[in-house]
């Protein structure tokens, strides 16, 4: 099968890029760089935000992978449909279900959910919890010294290895039996960012410690809708993040990557 892989050189969708190249599928990687791919991957640059540039990129391809919140997601998956693709696997989050389109950050994944709904393909939208990934996100940090400052930190959020949203992800790209399906996803416990710094600091060696700031610093350089929108999520209530998810197992047969794996694979991208 031809995937089309939209968002290629991010946390998720280069582990999409990865997972189907090696069941051996044909991929077209579209990011707006072009390079930095798995290899056997074909590179395609194209702009999420502007279908004029992905037109050419949907030409024989049978599914699609997609980030939400790109304004050119309806026009690319109606070039799609007329391109003759047949499914189409949409990126959203655990911030969707709330339904709050008042909410910043649910808001663009809920446009965006409408548009895969409404692109008549068939769709599957995931809707994982916070990544695994996120953890680079300390790498400065962690490079400068032993403090990690970590916004909302004492929430306890069972986080997702990309690695696992892809293997979801390939399942529906490649079988319509998920058509129609909303899949919550998570990984396999609940850890707070202390726990997190705790076990990616053993797997570097070093003792890492976390300090969470208060909700007011936790704003600063933030654009005030989106500091509402997350103040929202961990201090409101409106998403859930803690609960463990089966689906992951269900569908893949297996207990999803535990942080201690992620962190042990990934060390040493924290090093200079």
């Amino acid at each position: 099968m031809r995937i089309l892989v939209l968002g290629a050189t991010g946390n998720v969708g280069r582990a999409v890029v990865a997972a189907a190249l090696a069941a051996g599928h044909e991929v077209r990687a579209v990011s707006r760089g072009g390079g930095d791919l798995p290899e056997g991957a074909d590179g395609y640059v194209g702009d999420l935000d502007d279908a004029s540039t992905l037109t050419r990129a949907v030409d024989g391809v049978e599914s699609v992978f997609t980030l939400a919140g790109y304004g050119g997601l309806a026009e690319t998956l109606t070039d799609a449909g007329r391109a003759g693709v047949r499914r189409v696997v949409l990126l959203s989050s655990s911030s969707a279900p709330s339904g709050k389109r008042d909410n910043a950050v649910a808001k663009y994944h809920l446009e965006s959910e409408d548009s895969v709904r409404a692109s008549g393909l068939e769709w599957t939208i995931l809707q994982p919890n916070a990544f695994m990934s996120n953890a680079l996100r300390w790498r400065p940090q962690i490079l400068a010294g032993e403090v990690i400052r970590e916004p909302f930190g004492d929430v306890a959020l069972s986080v997702v290895d990309p690695a696992d949203i892809a293997g979801v992800a390939l399942l529906a790209l490649t079988s319509a039996d998920h058509h129609g399906r909303y899949y919550r996803l998570s990984g396999p416990e609940a850890l707070t960012a202390a726990e997190r710094a705790e076990i990616l600091g053993a797997a570097l060696g070093r003792a890492l410690t976390v300090e969470v700031p208060s909700d007011e610093e936790a704003r600063e350089g933030v654009p005030p809708a989106y500091a509402d929108a997350f103040h929202e999520f961990y201090r409101g209530g409106l998403i859930d993040e803690t609960t463990v998810h089966p689906t992951v197992e269900q569908l893949l047969g297996r207990p999803p990557a535990a942080f201690a794996d992620w962190a042990a694979a990934n060390s040493h991208r924290f090093a200079e």
